[in-house]
């Protein structure tokens, strides 16, 4: 090599400046700041069933690449266009570039055997249902899953199977952060959306749960349950729009908490009548009978 050519390639590689040791301070500094973020990540979601959510799926994210998915999420003028089918989650992330990034997330879906097993269990478990239909994921609800061998949370441990159209190639980036906790807050209200992303809409589930309890019934009677009343599709609103101050307070001790009937009767729209009736007079005696029985309970509880 050439003595010139050899003198140059060794100051080069002198003047190259060797990164600096951090100081026992700033090791320490960054070590809090990297605990505060994860207790940030956690704490976004405000439900038993909303942090195990961010947990599964975002535990293999990079501490401050999350930091900025949660900035993202606070910003709901970043996120839109969210579309949620069997499997997975489409949404767009405005972020520096003037065309908001594509994010898609997928999610493995369980087995029609494994979903019958699941059925069957659910089945003898009506006070759950209620509280499923009510908003509240029960402990018990999720124990079932994890009888026959299933998770109804997604585990992204081994890898996350998302991608997004911006430059950063890590999974999860930031875009894909923020997709997971804005929906964690909806998760928070509509646990249903964890059993649409492993494969079995509102609709199906509770259909699947009235055939089954009504098994007997129907065949000494030769009568269908009505699902016509039952809706598949999820809404996802606005983190704003949503009451976390009416949230019930999760707590062990025996606590009621009866709120003032309103116009929308939830559970009857969601159960709807029971096996084919189509006489319309029926409904509106059953609605009736309900509010009052509702209206009733709230006022003495006052």
């Amino acid at each position: 090599m050439d003595n010139r050519k050899k003198e140059f390639l060794e100051n080069r590689r002198s003047s190259k400046k060797k990164p600096e040791k951090k100081t026992e301070y700033e090791r320490r500094r960054t070590h809090e700041e990297v605990e505060q973020i994860k207790k940030d990540l956690i704490n976004y979601a405000k439900t038993s069933w909303g942090k195990e959510w961010i947990y599964h799926n975002l535990q293999i994210g990079r501490p401050f690449r999350m930091q900025r998915g949660i900035d993202y999420a606070n910003d709901e003028k970043r996120i839109d266009n969210i579309s949620i089918t069997k499997g997975q989650i489409f949404a767009t992330v405005q972020g520096t570039a003037p065309t908001p990034y594509r994010v898609k997330i997928n999610f493995d879906t369980i087995e029609d055997e494994s979903w019958k097993k699941i059925i069957q269990k659910l089945s003898k478990q009506p006070l759950n249902l209620i509280k499923l239909l009510e908003g509240i994921l029960p402990l018990e609800f999720i124990k079932s899953f994890e009888e026959i061998g299933q998770e109804i949370f997604p585990n992204a441990l081994n890898g996350l199977d998302a991608s997004c159209s911006c430059p950063d190639k890590a999974i999860p980036c930031k875009h894909i952060a923020s997709v997971i906790l804005y929906l964690s807050r909806v998760i928070d209200f509509n646990p249903f959306l964890l059993l649409e992303l492993r494969g079995k809409p509102k609709n199906e589930l509770l259909e699947d749960l009235s055939l089954k309890t009504f098994k007997e019934d129907n065949k000494r009677y030769n009568l269908t349950t009505d699902s016509k009343n039952l809706s598949s599709k999820i809404s996802v609103p606005k983190i704003s729009d949503l009451n976390y101050e009416n949230m019930k307070k999760e707590s062990n001790a025996l606590n009621f908490n009866i709120k003032k009937p309103g116009r929308i009767l939830e559970i009857i729209e969601n159960i709807g009548n029971p096996y084919d009736v189509e006489n319309k007079s029926f409904e509106i005696v059953l609605k009736r009978i309900y509010f009052k029985v509702s209206n009733s309970t709230y006022k003495m509880s006052l």
